[in-house]
């Protein structure tokens, strides 16, 4: 094993480098990164200036380190569904790269949707149709810009996801592939034979990709010969390309047997384990969280799946809200803003529907906005409702799931507010183990890519076989019960709390059938 290993995440705000020394020491190195907003749901970022705090990541974490960190073991980890063009001789990016938020896609997606094709997508890639996905943008983008389509056509411009640019970029041009879990959010790929769909492409109108001279290559998430990175400080050897919610998976504390997880960020994200074959459930997404080669066998990778669901918004929400509330109240400061919990019928309710309305309703149309009698609402008022919508989301999504009596995993930046957390731990019935570390992403890429030097066979299950996950977790059984976070609230208290959450926000319209059009927002 190396003397190092490195966990990369590239998320929707920041980017970090987590950097592990054999002797337990660590270091993080964290850059912001921005995010452009603009009507329309355009939500975009720059992907130059993501590879350049990439880069300076690596050289605050130590990347430049005379001989200690050459050849030292990398997971790179990314928000999925992101997406952009790039010049194939110079690299440099020939459009934003359009978020996973981004909804410029919405108005095709609808149109298929109409046309009867949702079915089949989602049969054939696990996902729902949703402008979420990378092909709606993708399709915007050649759509619009005659010239980018010919340079595609021609191979002088490359696509892919964020994943596959940073690798492009950081192996010096030297790859050009995108991992399974990262492809899949595509909505291009058959998930039954983790291969491009042609029948995909033509649907979503990316022809022009398919006649392309090349195609970016599939690859497992764990991978079976580390590729050296000559374009990064250190040059380490790439063992792990993966989604941010896979890598959160055992960066929680997941160990593929069945466990459920949930990760609050800028969205929230929850997925339960189901084993190798991919299973279904109504309103959510099959995804697959991790794959690999079984050595010395030419059969198809190795597979692990899981149950997910996604809200769009979640920091996201938070922020929204106060932007329009004036407000600016940091998340570790949000428990004693919003006071202690008065025990009452809520008043005011909230949707979090920033980007439109996740799993299992998937209505990209609806909108954000709060619901229930305002007069009189104090700014704390309407912000506890928004930070207990977030719990009320994920609720919808874990019945859907399904799962044991076993505590729930949650990690991520918003599990520094201990309200979000009661009420998630309350609404469910179900005790929260909660990971301390809002760096669950980082960890988990470090602990795939320490799994990776001796996965063989084994997999993403040889995770905690090492030393790595003791370099991670030192916290001794002491502490283990200052971790959960048990439901306080009786269940036909919390029983009625959801569901009057639910007729404030869904109203006029069926419960469960979608959205309200109707909340009004802050300025009300």
């Amino acid at each position: 094993m190396p003397l190092m290993i490195l966990g990369l995440d590239v998320g929707s705000s920041s980017v970090k480098l987590l950097r592990l020394g054999n002797r337990g020491e660590r270091t993080m190195a964290r850059r912001r990164i921005a995010t452009r907003r603009s009507a329309g749901g355009h939500v975009e970022h720059d992907g130059e200036e993501i590879l350049q705090a990439v880069l300076e990541a690596f050289r605050r974490a130590g990347g430049r380190s005379a001989g200690a960190d050459v050849g030292a073991a990398l997971g790179i980890a990314t928000q999925r569904s992101t997406v952009l063009f790039w010049d194939r001789d110079h690299g440099r990016p020939l459009t934003p790269a359009f978020s996973w938020q981004d909804l410029r896609g919405a108005r095709h997606v609808a149109a298929l949707e109409r046309g009867g094709a949702g079915g089949w997508v989602a049969e054939r890639t696990g996902l729902r149709l949703s402008p979420h996905y990378s092909a709606a943008k993708i399709g915007w983008a050649l759509a619009r810009r005659p010239a980018l389509r010919r340079r595609v056509e021609s191979g002088r411009a490359l696509w892919g996801t964020l994943g596959t640019f940073l690798v492009w970029r950081l192996s010096r041009g030297a790859v050009y592939a995108i991992d399974h879990a990262n492809a899949q959010r595509t909505a291009l790929v058959d998930l039954a034979s983790l291969s491009w769909d042609p029948d995909l492409f033509r649907l979503f109108g990316l022809e022009s990709l398919l006649q392309a001279p090349i195609l970016p290559a599939l690859v497992p998430t764990i991978l079976s010969a580390g590729v050296v990175l000559r374009g990064a400080p250190g040059e380490p050897r790439l063992c792990v390309v993966t989604g941010d919610q896979q890598a959160a998976f055992p960066g929680l504390g997941g160990r593929f047997g069945g466990e459920t997880v949930i990760n609050y960020g800028s969205g929230a994200f929850l997925l339960r384990e189901i084993g190798a074959e991919p299973g279904r459930a109504a309103g959510l997404l099959t995804t697959l969280v991790a794959s690999w080669g079984v050595s010395g066998s030419p059969r198809a990778p190795a597979t692990r799946y899981a149950l997910e669901g996604t809200v769009n918004a979640a920091g996201t929400a938070i922020d929204w809200a106060e932007r329009r509330l004036g407000l600016r109240v940091p998340i570790r400061a949000l428990d004693r803003f919003l006071g202690p919990d008065d025990g009452r019928p809520r008043a005011v309710h909230f949707l979090p529907a920033v980007s439109g309305l996740g799993a299992p309703h998937w209505d990209a149309a609806a909108r954000p906005g709060f619901h229930g009698d305002l007069r009189g609402a104090a700014p704390r008022d309407l912000l506890r409702a928004v930070v207990e919508s977030i719990a009320c989301r994920c609720v919808e999504i874990a019945r859907r799931a399904g799962s044991g009596l076993a505590p729930i995993l949650v990690s991520g930046g918003l599990t520094r507010c201990r309200t979000l957390l009661q009420t998630q731990a309350d609404l469910l019935g179900r005790a929260l183990r909660v990971r301390e570390s809002p760096d669950a992403t980082a960890e988990g890429a470090a602990l795939l890519a320490s799994a990776g030097e001796r996965a063989g066979s084994a997999g993403p299950r040889a995770i905690g076989a090492g030393a790595t996950r003791n370099r991670l977790v030192e916290r001794g059984a002491a502490e283990e019960d200052n971790r959960l976070v048990r439901p306080r609230m009786s269940r036909d208290e919390a029983e009625a709390r959801f569901r009057a959450w639910r007729r404030a926000v869904y109203a006029p319209g069926p419960a469960g059938a979608g959205a309200s059009r109707s909340g009004r927002t802050a300025r009300s």
